[in-house]
């Protein structure tokens, strides 16, 4: 029996989950496709929705769809670190007599070099890794040589494409309780399970708060920043709960009146106030207990020296959210697509001289910031 084998966290099954199973069993021809949900994933280190949760989406989608069937092998093995190389060993020796092929994404194939025994990983089974967005070329040559570097590596790039879905986007819509948008990634079964069993639900008092203490614009301004801000989250290795207590929080103070008298603020100008009031009031109004978030609010607008990935992040989603409309901004989001770190720096350097050429005063902290990136004239 010719059967591909998909493995993932599916938290939750999303589009491209499924366009990579039809896709696959169409050009391929496979007789069934095998979905391996994670039990315990060696290289996430963020909140996952329960296992038996997402093998309950998983059968949801393998009722309607004949050619899918869903393995717990993972489970079955119960190890401390489910790696590929000894999960796809033993689906191997289960699955026996099988012409078996193991399906990932691009990006894992960027990043195959990093896992766990590679060479172990690609003698097993032949690898097809689907394009993820435009990067066929680039994982063409990779196969090409992860295939000279692993002896007996079998390793292809699928030829069909899929679109780049971000997960947690997905987490974000159903924590906003945006049922339409979640709508576009997930199928409506799916979408039924979660409102059914409370799933993505996290943030949803919080969410509500926020939404009836800001205006609707400034909280409309807050959802797009956290949109931006969970999609490009992986770039920076921030999980989803990070970017988006970080995200939501960020203007929290932003329409109140200054928590303390001005002049012990550290900064001439009333436009930043704001940051430092946030941060405390994450803490102290909010409950949030993680420094890295708390840090992330605090210098969002002024940005500072040595800031942390979580920084980077949120001071980018401010400025690059899609309400934003100023002259250059379309070519920092493009480049926030292909590269993050070089989009912050872009950022901090546009926005200073932005502030200079209108003669606006300039914080200290924006200045600082400026010099430690090496982009000062």
């Amino acid at each position: 029996m010719k059967t591909a084998v998909l493995g993932g966290t599916f938290d939750p099954l999303h589009s491209e989950h499924i366009a990579i199973v039809l896709k696959a069993t169409e050009r391929y021809g496979f007789d069934r496709v095998i979905l391996e949900p994670t039990y315990n994933p060696p290289h996430k280190h963020c909140r996952i929705t329960p296992y038996e949760d997402r093998v309950k989406m998983l059968r949801l989608f393998a009722e309607r769809t004949p050619c899918v069937e869903i393995d717990e092998t993972e489970r079955e093995m119960a190890l401390e670190h489910a790696y590929s190389y000894l999960v796809l060993s033993e689906i191997k020796r289960k699955f026996e007599g099988d012409e078996l092929t193991y399906l990932i994404g691009s990006d894992s194939l960027m990043k195959f070099t990093e896992w766990r025994n590679p060479d172990k990983v690609a003698k097993i089974m032949p690898v097809m890794a689907v394009p993820r967005g435009d990067v066929r070329a680039m994982a063409e040559a990779e196969a090409a040589k992860l295939n000279a570097a692993y002896e007996g590596a079998r390793i292809t790039v699928a030829d069909f494409d899929c679109e780049e879905v971000s997960s947690s986007v997905i987490k974000l819509y159903f924590e906003l309780k945006d049922y339409d948008k979640a709508a576009e990634y997930v199928p409506d079964y799916i979408i039924g399970y979660v409102s059914d069993n409370g799933l993505y639900s996290v943030y949803s008092s919080l969410v509500e708060r926020l939404r009836s203490e800001m205006s609707e614009r400034l909280f409309a301004h807050t959802v797009r920043t956290a949109e931006f801000a969970a999609e490009h989250a992986w770039q920076l290795n921030v999980d989803f709960d990070s970017a988006f207590l970080a995200a939501i929080l960020h203007d929290s103070r932003k329409q109140c009146p200054p928590m303390h008298p001005a002049e012990s603020y550290d900064t001439l100008s009333k436009e930043v106030i704001h940051q430092y009031d946030g941060a405390e009031a994450a803490s102290d109004v909010y409950g949030v207990k993680d420094e890295r978030i708390i840090d992330a609010i605090r210098y969002h607008t002024t940005g500072k020296p040595d800031m942390s990935a979580l920084g980077k992040l949120i001071f980018i989603a401010d400025k690059l959210e899609a309400g934003r409309s100023y002259e250059g901004v379309e070519e920092l989001r493009a480049l926030a697509d292909k590269d993050i770190e070089a989009c912050f720096r872009a950022l901090l350097r546009h926005n200073y001289e932005y502030l200079k050429r209108s003669g606006a005063q300039i914080d200290p902290l924006t200045s600082r910031a400026y010099a430690w990136y090496n982009i000062a004239e």
